[in-house]
């Protein structure tokens, strides 16, 4: 009986982690997007490229927004808000450094490769913080990759170009709010599955 109480206890839990780190990632998705357009109208006053606000304030973004979560449930220290920003900023700022770009319908194709460039060293960043806390901590970047790819994906589809009208706004609007849910269903799946497992020994 016991048992059974604390596996349901631990369920619970775990449904709890789950819905607050996806409210949590979809907020910061939401700021993220804010940062990105303060961002671009600070970038454009110095003239020093305009690829850069979209790692850097997402990255940042999403992870404050997740720090707020994760230092309650497994005690990480705001670092993880600052790799977040620098990792996925990281590559975009090269971009802007070396004016490297791709131009017209291959921009959507250039962006997503810098997020995967940009997830890739999120992930083994994030994953030092996470290696004293599980022993599964390595499937935290592939987790990086899928997540933070996927809305890429959805995101860049071709759509076709629809008319500009408000309808089409909205739904292009919805489209893109929509990846920090995607993000947050797929990271948190994962990390409470993680945190299921004991430590690592290292």
């Amino acid at each position: 009986m016991e048992e059974h109480y604390m596996a349901t206890e631990s369920r619970l839990d775990g449904q709890h982690l789950h819905r607050r780190w996806v409210l949590a990632t979809f907020g910061g998705w939401l700021l993220g997007l804010v940062a990105v357009i303060l961002l671009g109208g600070i970038s454009e006053g110095m003239h020093f490229g305009n690829q850069f606000p979209v790692g850097l304030g997402m990255g940042w973004g999403v992870g404050f927004a997740q720090w707020r979560v994760a230092r309650k449930w497994f005690g990480v220290t705001s670092a993880w808000m600052w790799l977040s920003a620098a990792a996925m900023g990281m590559p975009f700022v090269l971009s802007d450094i070396t004016a490297i770009s791709w131009a017209g319908n291959e921009q959507r194709y250039f962006i997503m490769v810098n997020v995967a460039l940009g997830a890739s060293l999120l992930g083994l960043l994030q994953w030092r913080i996470l290696r004293s806390r599980s022993h599964r901590a390595h499937w935290w970047i592939i987790t990086c990759i899928v997540g933070w790819m996927l809305p890429a994906l959805v995101i860049f589809l071709p759509t076709g170009g629809p008319p500009k009208t408000l309808l089409a706004m909205i739904f292009n609007f919805s489209v893109i709010a929509s990846g920090g849910v995607v993000l947050g269903v797929v990271s948190g799946v994962m990390l409470v599955w993680m945190l299921k497992s004991r430590p690592s020994a290292a």
